[in-house]
């Protein structure tokens, strides 16, 4: 495939070329018009340092400008030791780079190690800039160890040659357990452009490093550029350089027909023929969102000269009617100025694709090849390292214990209730990463408050109520004794929810039992006809005879009064 797109390659290399031979004399120094001045909002604060010590702790944003700002007066920070301590928030303000030189003056050569903290909202946008990334220049043993560069900003417009978001360039420097997000874009042309570096030279070194940033080429010079996920183009190797235990997932897009694409690795070329290339071993490449003007010029992992690629690992786009070559071995004419692949190159000995990076499987072999010290785990995605909070999932244990305690049976709950629980388990996101660990935490406390405001259902009164309107439809005064009716409704306790449903149930039962049980009053038995009348008047001469006796009475009552008067 490559081999009939020489012209391609003659184009590239002949920028290339260009590149190389200016750095065998190290003439690139940034001149007074190339070095922006620190635009950082807030001051360049250097009072942490001095001479004496060997070891400085920082904590502010401040004094990592103060850093960029002794670094780039020409105190390269040999045998010093920089500590960050804090997350640093750039806050979106132009950042002067942290060495603004070359690979023998201005340049950061001493240890800075961030602990596993973060620094976000880098920024470089202006147009004067010629340097970008966090660190301008890494060289000469500088050493840049568990950082993250978060949410980058970087447009390059300017004549620089270089463009990545943690260093421009790295020359004989060591970048270990480094991470970058964000995009980082140019738009200049004739510049070497990564997603991490933009250009390596010599023995640096990189071992568990990734990148999920955007890299974009936009076409605006004639001049090509060389683009890689991770670096750009790696010159002149030596023995000692390596890349080792990396991936990239974000994206690439270039515009330009001659420049070359890599996943991991735009391009190595090497002034010296005899120079080895660089090792690139155990890396991988997750992402398809690769996209060039020709895309026979992208490799998912590189295209080399020298180098010695192995144990590496690329994705299936079944999307492509072709796929993409997985590693370009080029043959180069110097005299010629041109380079095309090799047909007869077996890419089978650098690796293999993958389709699924998500398996246990493809785990165990990246850390069956693993680096010394190397540590690959499960990721949200693909694998990643055991430090890389952004790209290993949180911890949702809390939120499966949550989900245990939602009853089995809901229908026993209103509906309302029972809606707010739906909801906060709908809210359950399993793509979260460990550095937003907060997010899960409250996603496990939504489902808890929800299944605590869970309320029941009223228990059903129907068979109470009519038990009652048909007690109610009853004379109490035909029965001996109503009572019993009267207390199985007074017992009757309302507002008992479903729970207790056969408590209502038994006060209905109570209410049917007691009508059941009422007794009617006897009816009395009338008297016959003749029984009545011989009644009657037996009656009447009672009277008669009461009547007499009473007058007889009254008059010997007289008669004796008279006597005596």
């Amino acid at each position: 495939m490559y081999g009939t797109r020489k012209k391609h390659w003659k184009g590239l290399l002949s920028c290339l070329l260009v590149f190389v031979m200016a750095l065998a004399v190290f003439p690139v120094m940034a001149s007074a018009e190339e070095t922006t001045v620190d635009t950082w909002d807030g001051t360049a604060d250097t009072t942490w340092y001095n001479d004496t010590d060997t070891e400085f702790r920082i904590t502010t944003a401040e004094q990592l400008a103060g850093l960029a700002a002794i670094v780039n007066d020409g105190n390269t920070m040999e045998g010093k030791t920089i500590l960050l301590e804090n997350d640093l928030d750039l806050a979106g303000s132009e950042w002067t780079s942290i060495g603004n030189g070359n690979n023998v003056v201005r340049y950061f050569g001493g240890v800075f190690d961030g602990q596993g903290y973060d620094v976000y909202n880098l920024t470089s946008l202006e147009s004067s800039t010629y340097y970008h990334g966090l660190f301008g220049v890494l060289s000469q043993n500088g050493t840049v160890q568990n950082l993250n560069v978060i949410d980058a900003n970087i447009k390059a417009t300017d004549s620089s040659l270089r463009v990545g978001i943690l260093a421009d360039w790295t020359n004989n420097a060591k970048v270990i357990n480094c991470y970058t997000s964000g995009q980082v874009e140019s738009n200049g042309g004739a510049k070497l452009i990564g997603g991490l570096v933009g250009q390596c030279t010599g023995g640096t070194q990189f071992i568990g490093c990734a990148s999920s940033a955007s890299v974009t080429s936009t076409k605006e010079d004639p001049e090509s550029d060389t683009v890689g996920g991770l670096f750009g183009q790696w010159e002149n190797a030596t023995a000692d350089a390596l890349i080792t235990d990396c991936w990239f997932d974000g994206k690439i897009n270039c515009e330009y027909d001659d420049a070359a694409v890599g996943g991991i690795l735009g391009a190595n070329f090497d002034f010296d023929v005899d120079q080895p290339g660089v090792t690139i071993q155990n890396c991988f490449v997750a992402t398809t969102d690769i996209t060039c003007v020709q895309p026979g010029n992208i490799t998912w992992i590189a295209a080399i000269v020298n180098s010695s690629v192995t144990n590496c690992y690329w994705p299936v786009d079944e999307s492509l009617e072709e796929q993409y070559i997985a590693v370009a071995k080029l043959v180069v004419d110097w005299s010629q100025g041109t380079a095309s692949a090799d047909p007869n190159f077996d890419e089978s000995v650098c690796g293999e694709a993958v389709t699924d990076f998500g398996t246990q499987e493809f785990l165990n072999q990246l850390q069956e090849n693993a680096y010394d010290g190397v540590q690959w785990r499960i990721g949200l995605q693909h694998p990643t390292f055991q430090w890389d909070g952004y790209n290993l999932s949180a911890d949702y244990s809390e939120v499966d214990q949550a989900l245990v305690t939602i009853p089995d049976d809901l229908t026993l709950y209103t509906e309302e209730s029972v809606a707010a629980l739906n909801e906060a388990v709908a809210m359950i996101d399993r793509n979260i990463n460990q550095v937003n660990q907060s997010e899960v935490d409250a996603m496990a406390r939504a489902i808890e408050d929800a299944v605590a405001a869970l309320q029941y259902k009223e228990a059903d009164y129907q068979a109470v109520d009519a038990a009652i309107d048909k007690a109610e439809a009853l004379n109490p005064e035909d029965y001996q004794d109503f009572s019993q009716v009267e207390a199985a409704i007074a017992a009757v306790e309302r507002g008992l929810d479903i729970t207790h449903q056969s408590e209502v149930d038994a006060m209905a039962q109570a209410i049917e039992a007691a009508i059941a049980a009422l007794e009617e009053h006897p009816v009395a038995e009338e008297p016959s006809p003749a029984t009545g009348e011989s009644s009657d008047m037996a009656f009447w001469l009672s009277m008669m005879v009461a009547a007499g006796a009473l007058l007889v009475g009254a008059l010997a009552y007289g008669k004796k009064r008279e006597q005596n008067s």
